[in-house]
């Protein structure tokens, strides 16, 4: 394989990933790749966009204005990147509108990035996640331009969403994407739920779920369990748009969700 043939299987990759490649060609010194990009660098064959990260032109294109996949970026801005909450809705087709923020869950001390007018903000997984060593839980891959992508699944991301709307556009733009999922699997959101211990958190599920319980075909067993795990006091699903109580929850919800106008068409 070529340095070409690499660059037309990875259109983005790291400097780790290059240099793994050239040491399997027989290169042995460190400074080779390093000689390699600045030349590639140089030749607008190759864009940089953080120190380690890198995309490939396009045929016929520079680098400055190559058109660019920025999930697939998103997802190579850290070793354990994994796309998540609007992020991962786009990644999965259920966002409802494009973002000029990218979100990824990392472990890893990494920086927020603006490039190309979007900007890339690492998240820090749940406390809960982290001491039990299990940040990465319910997470998988999709394809983007034939490289793996990491990504939430779609059941930690209605949780993660539900949690934290401020990263899903807000709470208007969080319900109408998740009101377009036809299918989950239930009985993971149930174990994610329980794995966070948070029970303001277990009512904005149940509350959802019992919301969309024909469409996603949610058994009572599952209501049933999340309401034991609710709050005992009413607790807000937004303090800023206030609402009115939801029977069963102790949960005060959006007028405007109580009366289904927030729900897009599957």
């Amino acid at each position: 394989m070529t340095v070409l043939d690499f660059f037309a299987l990875h259109p983005v990759f790291s400097r780790e990933e290059f240099a793994q490649f050239l040491a399997s060609r027989g290169a042995v010194s460190t400074q080779t790749a390093d000689s390699h990009l600045t030349r590639y660098l140089a030749a607008g064959r190759i864009g940089r966009v953080k120190r380690g990260v890198y995309f490939v032109s396009g045929p016929g294109e520079t680098a400055q204005k190559t058109p660019l996949d920025y999930l697939l970026i998103a997802s190579r801005l850290a070793p354990d990147s994994v796309l998540a909450y609007h992020s991962a809705l786009e990644a999965h087709g259920h966002a409802q509108s494009l973002f000029e923020s990218l979100f990824f869950l990392t472990e890893t001390k990494v920086k927020p990035l603006t490039f190309r007018g979007r900007r890339f903000v690492p998240v820090v997984p749940p406390a809960a996640l982290r001491r039990r060593k299990k940040s990465f839980v319910l997470c998988t891959e999709v394809e983007r331009r034939g490289l793996p992508c990491r990504v939430a699944t779609l059941e930690r991301t209605l949780v993660d969403v539900l949690d934290r709307p401020d990263l899903a556009g807000g709470l208007e733009e969080t319900w109408r994407s998740l009101a377009g999922i036809p299918l989950l699997d239930l009985d993971p959101i149930l174990s994610y739920v329980r794995l966070r211990g948070e029970a303001t958190l277990a009512a904005k599920v149940g509350f959802f779920l019992e919301k969309r319980r024909d469409t996603l075909r949610v058994p009572e067993r599952v209501l049933t369990r999340l309401r034991r795990l609710r709050p005992q006091q009413a607790h807000y699903l937004d303090r800023q748009l206030g609402g009115e109580m939801a029977p069963g929850w102790n949960l005060i919800v959006p007028i405007p969700i109580l009366a289904r106008e927030w729900e897009a068409a599957a």
